[in-house]
């Protein structure tokens, strides 16, 4: 009985990866709406594992590293296919190439410029190889989490089909714009910026907890006016309320 309950963690955890996967097939299927929401479970299910995997006191070596596999899928690959995807869609070159393989030519069709999204899951993939080495964890997060990150760039789509967000979506169409966001978002994975988490460190005291009840609140708002598309607006609240709380508590 106690292996089958030290494998439940490590279950949700496949859940997650599964949702990755099946996320990764409909971005490729230009399904923007159901990758969205297939990452999101994924995300939900990457919550729980942790904390599940504390409350049954099953922790382990092989549950992290499962964890950060499952996250570069989920949290790293598909955003890459999704901005992919949007590249093809703001009309960057796409070239045939061929390849003579000893009696067979295999032709195959790439858009050179937006192998540049793929920058993403590299910036995951360091950022969690980082995360498994630090010897102390902190309850806040150092750079922007690769969940955060995911969020925004599979919920592009969806914000650039809405129209109460038609006065912005030029800008996403934009080619040259894609690649600012995802040299950004690689730095910021990547950097010593401290965000906070949702497991709220109360000896900061309570102006520590009242940042992510506000970001609760204005998510709850935002997500019933405007579904998935609003999701970059609640990754840019997180970054800015983070910042005022960093000038709260540690600077002033």
């Amino acid at each position: 009985m106690q292996k089958v309950i030290k494998q439940i963690p490590n279950l949700i955890t496949s859940a997650n990866l599964l949702c990755g996967c099946l996320a990764c097939v409909f971005a490729g299927l230009n399904q923007f709406e159901a990758a969205f929401w297939t990452v999101l479970l994924g995300i939900t299910f990457d919550l729980f594992d942790g904390m599940i995997a504390r409350v049954l006191n099953v922790t382990s070596d092989l549950g992290l590293q499962l964890d950060s596999l499952a996250d570069v899928i989920t949290s790293g690959f598909t955003p890459g296919i999704v901005v992919y995807q949007l590249f093809i869609r703001s009309g960057v070159l796409v070239t045939d190439f061929k390849l003579n393989f000893f009696s067979e030519t295999i032709v195959f069709s790439i858009a050179p410029l937006a192998l540049i999204a793929f920058l993403l899951p590299v910036g995951a993939a360091f950022r969690l190889a980082k995360f498994n080495l630090l010897k102390t964890k902190s309850l806040d997060f150092f750079g922007l989490p690769t969940p955060a990150n995911a969020l925004f760039f599979c919920s592009l789509p969806l914000m650039i089909a809405h129209p109460s967000f038609s006065f912005i979506a030029s800008f996403f169409k934009s080619a040259y714009f894609l690649i600012f966001l995802i040299l950004l978002s690689v730095f910021m994975m990547n950097s010593s910026w401290r965000l906070f988490s949702l497991k709220t460190n109360f000896k900061l005291g309570i102006k520590a907890f009242i940042f992510p009840l506000i970001l609760f609140l204005i998510s709850v708002l935002i997500i019933y006016l405007y579904q998935g598309a609003g999701f970059p607006l609640i990754i840019l609240i997180y970054l800015i309320l983070s910042a005022t709380r960093n000038w709260v508590l540690f600077q002033a």
